[in-house]
């Protein structure tokens, strides 16, 4: 018994021991850290990434300041460019671009070449042969109409003119009297090709219609001047 008892208390001396050695002595040392694999991020397990809120980082916009002395440009106002006339005459013109220039304009007086109004002409066309144009003339002179002559023939027949007036009411009178001699006149404008003159002028976005009144002369007649745009 007593032998037994000595081997139990060796056994138990012996586990003490040994347990003391495991916890004091036989510690492990700490692994060296690689500072290569220190920038590394941490491993991180699926469940803790579903517990953590998402955050999202704030981005700020940037803004960009307006340099110094930058200034926004200005458009200029648009000019338009207006013809005024046409006039007959130089006198005529020179005399409406002093009018205009006294209203604020600025005139600037140009020529061109084109067919202008040469009057009203009134005459008796598609006579067959010479026997009725010597009995039309005779009835024209007998009613005093003096200045009635025959002219050549065109394609409907002869013709005998009957006067030319340079404005159509006068032209309108005249064939009403031939009328009422049983013949049936005709009324044409004729033209031929002549400089006429116009008066350009300069206007802004902001400028009113050009006053047209007392622009042209008694001949010529205030509806024949015209506003348009410059060539």
């Amino acid at each position: 018994m007593r032998a037994v008892r000595i081997a139990i208390i060796s056994l138990l001396f012996v586990n003490l021991v040994f347990m003391a050695w495991a916890h004091f002595i036989d510690v492990p040392a700490e692994p060296a850290v690689n500072q290569a694999d220190a920038h590394l991020p941490r491993l991180v397990l699926a469940s803790e990434v579903h517990s953590q809120p998402a955050t999202a980082p704030a981005v700020a916009a940037a803004s960009v300041p307006a340099s110094e002395g930058s200034t926004a440009t200005e458009t200029p106002a648009a000019k338009r460019c207006v013809s005024v006339g046409p006039f007959n005459d130089v006198t005529q013109e020179t005399r409406a671009a002093s009018l205009l220039q006294e209203r604020g304009f600025a005139p600037q007086q140009r020529s061109e070449t084109a067919d202008v109004r040469d009057g009203y002409w009134v005459y008796l066309g598609g006579l067959k042969s010479a026997a009725d144009e010597a009995r039309a003339l005779r009835s024209l002179q007998e009613a005093g109409i003096t200045d009635a002559h025959a002219v050549p023939a065109a394609d409907d027949g002869r013709r005998v003119s009957v006067g030319l007036f340079t404005e159509r009411p006068r032209a309108e009178r005249r064939a009403r009297a031939v009328q009422h001699l049983g013949f049936s006149p005709d009324i044409v404008e004729r033209r031929r090709p002549s400089t006429i003159y116009w008066i350009d002028l300069d206007l802004g976005t902001s400028d009113a219609a050009v006053p047209t009144e007392g622009l042209a002369s008694a001949d010529q007649g205030e509806s024949r001047i015209q506003v348009r745009v410059c060539p």
